[in-house]
This record gives structure tokens, C-alpha cells and sequence, in this order.
């Protein structure tokens, strides 16, 4: 006799007891009492009891562990689409069911640029994945993966979205331009959802025309480039422009001011003289008087460093005695002698 987890009986020696057609008794040997169950079920799995009617009874148990793959369930899921407004306190959820019980594991699809993406592991495991304070940079795609050991794994993907006030950066907050040229103003709007923007002179919208041009350009998530290109420059066209966002939760704005560029005037040139100076700030003048006994006249004089100027020479004077013999021959003469004399003296 064969039992099943609810005590109920199912078969008896070969004949099947209950109306279930899945059930049958296989006998390869004489010995061998096989139940078999075609189709398992979720609803099978429990403890199975064979008993023998001997005396005592003798009674074997089988428990029988039926797996199922993880299953994810929508209605008790978030949807694929969640929306908050930055600083909310969000929760998604990844109800599965599967035996044995699976491990939910979460991910976050981290967008590097418009083409590269690569998923991360953020959290703990569990069906609920909780974000506090949550902040524009939040906004991605998070998936749950739930896996259990028995394949297929299941997962859900959920994209949230985090509204926020616009944000604006100006490239250049000056700008230079000569008249009757063209300039272009850049302005960024990072805003979420991307509402309005526009760029204003004097609090008028600035509109395309044969001046004016402007292009948008989709950068990258939630930011976008206003691009204002302004032709043939006039004295009118200087000033303050303004780019402005506006969305549900705030506005933002920044100036740019364009400025004339005037042609710079070359400074004038000066002449720079290659003769020197006639005449030296300081003139020096050295001048040297020949005493009686010396025979040399002088031939120059210096001035500073500016010019060199030669005087007239001296006339020379000739000393000569009453029988015409030079004057310095003979005090030469006789300044020898006594010097001699003076020697005579010492040696003796």
C-alpha cells in the first residue's frame, strides 16, 4: 500500500485507489512495488509512505522534493516604469516564488555614454530594493535577477525616472566680436522633464530669422545644448542674452554678454638715432703743468668716455748755460758727484 503526505491512500497491491491517472505501480521485479508519478507537480512534493501489512506493520518513507524554477509575479511586482521627484524615498519590488526559495540579486544599468552601458550589483539580496533621498544621478534601469539553481533564472527590468528642476551652464559668460561678424552663444540645460527653454535679449524670446538662428542639440541624458548663432554683427546686437529653462519644479536661468571687439591702433614708431652724443653729460678734463726739472711736455688730455679731444702742444724750453751746455746736464752732473763723494766717505 502506497500513501501519500496527506495520509491519503493511493494504491493497493497493484490497483490504484485514488481517480488520479498519474499514478501507477511498476513491478521489474517480483519483489520491487514502484510507484510512479507521470507529470510531477508543485502540489506532489511531500513525505510518501509504503506499508506492508506483516505483523508488525512494516512502513518506509520517501519524501519527495519537487523543484520549480523561480517564477517572478507581475501583480505583486513593481511596474516597469517608476517615477520620483528628486529627494523621494522609493521602493521596488521583485516578488518570486520558485523552490527551493531563489536569491533575488539587483542590478543597475550604468550608461557611460549613449552607446556603452554595463550593469553593476548594488544593494543586498531581497525582494525589495529601497533608494532614499533619491537624486537625478539615480535615474537608470534596475533589474532583479531571481535564481535558485533550477534553470531557467527569471528577472524584470524597472526604469526609473527622477524629475528635477532645470540646471543651466553658460560656455563663455563674455564674449568679444567685431561689427559685421558672426558669433555663436552655447548654453546647457540639464532639466528633467525638458519642458521649456529659450534664449531671451531685453525679455523678448529670440526667434529665427535672417540674424538669429538657433539649433538643438541632444547631448546626453537629460541635457541638452541651445545653441544661438548671431550674423552680420551691428552696434543694436550688443548686450545681455539670457538662456532660461522652466519645468513643473523650478526655473533657472544665466547671462552672456556680447561685447564689440575693436581693431587695435598701432603704437607709433620711434626713430632711434645712431650717432653718439657731441657732447657728455659729464666732462672730465685732466690737465698736467711739467715741473722746472722735467723735460717732457704733454701731448693729450682725457675728457669722459664720450669724446677724445688733443690739445695744442707746449713749446718746449731749452735750459742752457753761459757756454751753451744744458742746464740739466750739468745739475745731473753734479747730483752724481755728490753722491759719490757721500759713498767715498762711508767706505773710509
Amino acid at each position: 500500500m502506497w500513501l501519500d503526505h496527506r495520509s491519503k491512500t493511493l494504491t493497493l497491491e497493484t490497483r490504484r485507489i485514488i481517480a488520479d491517472e498519474r499514478i501507477t505501480i511498476e513491478r521489474p521485479h517480483i519483489s520491487d512495488w514502484n510507484l510512479f508519478i507521470h507529470g510531477v507537480e508543485l502540489a506532489d512534493a511531500g513525505k510518501y509512505m509504503c506499508q506492508i501489512n506483516t505483523d508488525p506493520v512494516k512502513i518506509k518513507y520517501v519524501v519527495l522534493s519537487v523543484h520549480e524554477p523561480p517564477v517572478i509575479i507581475p501583480d505583486l511586482s513593481s511596474p516597469h516604469r517608476v517615477t520620483a521627484k528628486e529627494g523621494d524615498t522609493i521602493q521596488l519590488v521583485c516578488n518570486v516564488t520558485g523552490v527551493p526559495a531563489p536569491t533575488v540579486t539587483w542590478y543597475k544599468k550604468s550608461s557611460f555614454s549613449r552607446h556603452h552601458s554595463s550593469m553593476e550589483v548594488i544593494g543586498y539580496d531581497g525582494m525589495v530594493l529601497q533608494i532614499r533621498n533619491i537624486s537625478r544621478y539615480c535615474d537608470d534601469v534596475y533589474q532583479c535577477v531571481a535564481t535558485n539553481g533550477v534553470e531557467p533564472s527569471a528577472s524584470r527590468e524597472m526604469t526609473v525616472t527622477v524629475h528635477f528642476p532645470p540646471e543651466i551652464r553658460l560656455t563663455n559668460s563674455k564674449i568679444k566680436q567685431r561689427i559685421g561678424k558672426e558669433t555663436i552663444l552655447d548654453c546647457e540645460v540639464t532639466s528633467n522633464p525638458q519642458l521649456y527653454s529659450a534664449w531671451t535679449k531685453d525679455g523678448r524670446p529670440i526667434q529665427n530669422d535672417d540674424k538669429f538662428k538657433i539649433d538643438l542639440y541632444d547631448d546626453y541624458k537629460n541635457t541638452l545644448t541651445l545653441s544661438l548663432k548671431i550674423s552680420d554683427i551691428q552696434e543694436s546686437d550688443f548686450g545681455a542674452y539670457r538662456c532660461e529653462a522652466q519645468n513643473e519644479l523650478g526655473r533657472d536661468y544665466q547671462d552672456t554678454y556680447l561685447y564689440e571687439l575693436k581693431p587695435q591702433t598701432p603704437a607709433p614708431t620711434v626713430q632711434r638715432s645712431t650717432q653718439r652724443p657731441t657732447t657728455a653729460k659729464h666732462v672730465y678734463i685732466f690737465t698736467w703743468t711739467p715741473g722746472p726739472y722735467t723735460p717732457y711736455t704733454p701731448r693729450q688730455d682725457y675728457q669722459s668716455k664720450d669724446q677724445l679731444r688733443t690739445l695744442p702742444l707746449a713749446p718746449i724750453q731749452k735750459w742752457t748755460g753761459a757756454n751753451g751746455q744744458s742746464k740739466i746736464f750739468s745739475l745731473n752732473v753734479a747730483y752724481l758727484m755728490g753722491i759719490l763723494t757721500a759713498v767715498c766717505v762711508l767706505i773710509k
